[in-house]
C-alpha cells in the first residue's frame, strides 16, 4: 500500500514539473502576429536582442474605436518586418488622464530602461511628455493635436497636425457666419482649439458648451445652445460625435454642423443626421497601398487616423533597424526630412513636427466627399 502510494505521488509531481515547463515555454515564446501587451511580456525584458518601444494607446473608453484602427496600422507594419529589433510593448492607456497616468506608471515599472514611446491622443501624450523629455526618450506623438511642450531639449516627434496648423483654416471657414456655436468634450483637445479660434474670431463666438463623452446626454446643455441662435455649430468631437449629431438634429437644431479632422469616423456615414457634416481632414494618398490592403484586411475604410499610424511605424521600423535606440541618429530621421506615405506628402521641420496639406471633406449621402471651399469674397 506505501508503495503504491509513493509510486502515485512521484507520478503526481512528474505532471507538475511537465505543466511548469510548458507554461514557461509559452510564456517565452508568444505568436509573432501580435502586438505584445505589457501584462503578459515580463520574460522579455532580459532580452537583449530587442529594443523595446511602449505603445500606449486607447484600447478602452470612449475612443477606443480610434485606438483599434491605430492598432491595425501598428500590425500591418509589423507583419512587414518579422526580422526587426523593436519589441512593441503594448498599453492600454484608456480615454481619460487618470488611465494614461497609471498605464505610463505601468511601462515606466516594467520597462525601467525604455528608450522609445509611442503615445497616442493628446492627453496621454501630455502625460508622458515631461518624463520622456527629461529621461532623453525618443517620444512619437500621434493623435495629440494639442501638446505641452514644456522642454528646451527633447526628442518628440509629432506627426499629429496641431492646433496652430488647423485652427486658420477653420477660423478662415468659420467667419463667413456671424453666430459660431462651439461644443466639445471638457479635455486638452477641446480647450486648445478654443484658446486658438477665441484669438481668431472672437467677435463671432455666441456659445460654448464643454460636455463629459462618458455622461451623454445629460452633461450637454442644448438649450443653451439653441437659446445662443448660432447659425453654424463647430463640433470639436471624437467617438462621441454620432450622438452629438443626434441630440442637435432632435432638439431641431437645424444649422449647419462643422467639425475637425477628429471628428471623423466610417461610423457616422450610416446616421442620417449627419448628412452635410463639414470637417477638416489631411489630404491623404488614396492611392497608396495602405488604403486598400486596411480594407481588405479590417472590411472598412481607414481614416486618417490609421495612415498616421501606419506612416509613423513605417518611418520608425527601419530607423531603429539602423540606429539601434540611440536617440540622435533616431531623431535625426524625422528631422528636416519629407516622404511620401499615405498622409500624402508629409515634411518635417527642424523640431520633428510635420506638416501636410488639410482640405475640407463632407458626408454626402452616406459616403466620405471632398468639398472644395472657395472663400467669399
Amino acid at each position: 500500500m506505501c508503495y503504491m502510494n509513493h509510486k502515485i505521488y512521484g507520478f503526481f509531481l512528474l505532471c507538475i514539473l511537465c505543466i511548469a515547463l510548458c507554461i514557461a515555454t509559452s510564456a517565452t515564446n508568444p505568436p509573432d502576429n501580435t502586438l505584445l501587451n505589457v501584462s503578459t511580456t515580463a520574460s522579455f525584458q532580459e532580452n537583449t536582442e530587442k529594443i523595446p518601444v511602449g505603445i500606449l494607446v486607447m484600447q478602452s473608453g470612449f475612443v477606443s474605436d480610434i485606438g483599434k484602427e491605430y492598432e491595425r496600422a501598428f500590425e500591418m507594419v509589423k507583419q512587414d518586418n518579422p526580422d526587426s529589433s523593436i519589441l512593441p510593448i503594448v498599453v492600454d492607456a484608456g480615454s481619460n488622464v487618470t488611465t494614461a497616468i497609471s498605464a505610463w506608471n505601468t511601462l515606466k515599472s516594467e520597462y525601467p530602461n525604455l528608450s522609445i514611446v509611442v503615445t497616442v491622443a493628446s492627453w496621454t501624450t501630455n502625460v508622458v511628455y515631461p518624463d520622456a523629455a527629461d529621461d532623453g526618450m525618443v517620444h512619437i506623438a500621434l493623435g495629440s493635436a494639442v501638446v505641452n511642450r514644456s522642454r528646451s531639449v527633447d526628442y518628440l516627434v509629432r506627426l499629429t497636425p496641431g492646433v496652430e496648423q488647423e485652427s486658420p483654416i477653420i477660423a478662415e471657414y468659420l467667419d463667413q457666419y456671424d453666430r459660431v456655436a462651439i461644443l466639445g468634450g471638457n479635455n486638452e483637445l477641446s480647450g486648445g482649439y478654443i484658446t486658438a479660434l477665441k484669438s481668431r474670431i472672437p467677435e463671432k463666438i455666441v456659445n460654448i458648451e464643454l460636455y463629459d463623452p462618458d455622461t451623454l446626454p445629460d452633461s450637454l446643455n442644448l438649450t443653451s445652445v439653441r437659446d445662443s441662435y448660432p447659425d453654424v455649430i463647430l463640433l470639436l468631437s471624437v467617438s462621441e460625435a454620432g450622438t452629438i449629431v443626434d441630440m442637435i438634429r432632435n432638439y431641431y437644431i437645424s444649422v449647419p454642423l462643422v467639425g475637425t479632422r477628429v471628428i471623423e469616423r466610417n461610423t457616422l456615414l450610416e446616421n442620417p443626421a449627419a448628412n452635410g457634416l463639414i470637417f477638416t481632414t489631411p489630404a491623404l494618398n488614396l492611392s497608396d497601398p495602405f488604403f486598400s490592403r486596411f480594407r481588405e484586411t479590417c472590411g472598412e475604410e481607414a481614416t486618417f487616423y490609421g495612415a498616421e499610424g501606419f506612416d509613423a511605424m513605417k518611418i520608425l521600423y527601419p530607423a531603429v533597424d539602423g540606429c539601434g535606440n540611440d536617440p540622435e541618429c533616431l531623431g535625426s530621421r524625422f528631422m528636416k526630412n519629407q516622404y511620401n506615405g499615405s498622409l500624402g506628402e508629409v515634411q518635417f521641420d527642424e523640431n520633428r513636427v510635420a506638416f501636410y496639406p488639410i482640405e475640407f471633406r463632407i458626408i454626402r449621402d452616406g459616403h466620405f466627399e471632398s468639398y472644395d471651399w472657395i472663400k467669399p469674397v
